[in-house]
């Protein structure tokens, strides 16, 4: 993952502050990237990720503040972070409309939501259609995936008052290339 995204992480995240709010950290793979010190707010339901998470926040000198809510009613305070982060989480929440929403809630004015996410591939494209074929059991077996979702799309209507978003081809697995990685300005 690191080699894979490393340097797109580094460039969306920007200057980053003291308190970030993270969705769906799960293993922690983003401590790697914030300074020593660091307060992460994670917002992730998941019990099974928090073992693996906490390591990487002990090794990486990250300081956790959990919230087991999930991204769609983050119980956290309105306007309070300059920072929201989500790698590769908003395929599988259940309401991304709802998600956007609280991201801009949280974020103070001029904060930074960045992103980095597997999207559906173009409508009518051989790999569109293997993704709408196998939606069902990959959303069975990846968690809440949904392979064939335009996130995108749901981040340019979001109303953001900035955003700078960029589309390439990931070197993962065929089902879940297309991505995007950006941020955008509450």
């Amino acid at each position: 993952m690191h080699r894979e995204y490393g340097k797109r992480k580094l460039g969306i995240f920007g200057d980053l502050p003291p308190l970030i709010v993270e969705l769906g950290p799960g293993s922690g793979s983003n401590f790697r990237y914030y300074p020593r010190g660091t307060r992460v707010i994670a917002v992730e339901p998941n019990p099974m990720m928090l073992k693996r998470m906490y390591k990487q926040a002990d090794r990486h000198g990250v300081e956790i503040d959990l919230r087991h809510a999930g991204a769609e009613g983050m119980e956290v305070e309105s306007e309070s972070a300059d920072l929201v982060v989500s790698t590769l989480v908003l395929c599988s929440v259940r309401d991304p409309v709802r998600v956007l929403a609280e991201v801009r809630r949280v974020l103070t004015p001029g904060g930074r939501f960045a992103f980095l996410e597997h999207v559906a591939a173009e409508p009518g494209t051989r790999l569109r259609k293997v993704q709408d074929a196998i939606f069902r059991p990959w959303h069975w077996l990846g968690e809440g995936c949904h392979l064939n979702r335009d996130t995108a799309s749901t981040i340019e209507n979001a109303g953001f008052s900035d955003l700078e978003l960029d589309r390439f081809d990931g070197s993962g697995q065929m089902p879940y290339r297309p991505h995007i990685s950006g941020f955008a300005i509450r």
